[in-house]
Order: C-alpha cells, then sequence, then structure tokens
C-alpha cells in the first residue's frame, strides 16, 4: 500500500477531508470521472441486470465506477465495469481490511 499524495476534490463534499488515504493498485484512476454505485447484497433480477448494464455502459464511456467490495450490486458493478476502471473503497482498522472484492484494480483506503 502507498499514501496518496495529491487531494481528490470528489472526498471535498465530506465534512471532514481525511488526513491520511492509502492505496492499492492504479492511483491514476482517481483522476478520472467517477460515479459510485452501491446497492444491496441481494438484489433481485431486475437490479443485477440495470446494475451490470449501467456499469459496463459508463465504464465503456470512460467513467470510472466507484463502490464497496461487498457481494450483490457492488460486486455486479466491478465486474461489469471490468478489472481495469473500477476503485473499490474499503476500510481498514487494526491492520485488518474489512471489505475485499478480485475484480478491482484500484483500492482506497481511508
Amino acid at each position: 500500500m502507498q499514501q496518496i499524495n495529491f487531494h481528490i476534490p470528489e472526498l471535498d463534499a465530506m465534512k471532514h477531508y481525511p488526513e491520511k488515504l492509502f492505496y492499492k493498485g492504479n492511483s491514476g484512476l482517481l483522476h478520472k470521472k467517477k460515479i459510485a454505485i452501491v446497492g444491496s447484497r441481494k438484489p433481485n433480477q431486475y437490479a443485477r441486470e440495470l446494475t451490470h448494464r449501467l456499469s459496463h455502459k459508463l465504464s465503456l464511456a470512460g467513467i470510472c465506477i466507484v463502490s464497496g467490495g461487498a457481494l450483490g450490486v457492488d460486486a455486479i458493478a466491478h465486474k461489469a465495469a471490468g478489472a481495469k476502471n473500477t476503485i473499490m473503497v474499503a476500510v481498514i482498522y487494526n491492520n485488518k481490511l474489512y471489505s475485499t472484492k478480485k475484480y478491482c484494480t484500484g483500492v482506497v483506503y481511508g
């Protein structure tokens, strides 16, 4: 893991900008246009299909998909966007990663 040494404007909406952020993978994804897709861990068929279509089309348009690492909508969004165009946001506490997903090449830890 490496520390992020540049400002991420999208995080300005937070009440407090994180003091430290770390990443593993392609930090260049953090400079692309991004959209977050999150949802149920147990989506119905309609939600699965819509999430897949939306993520895939947005990825083809050059937009990076940001999501967590949960099963369900998060995993579908990452898989549909492709491993080279997704960012998984995860939390580390006491040196334990609390969310993982194999479809992501860019991971931001806060």
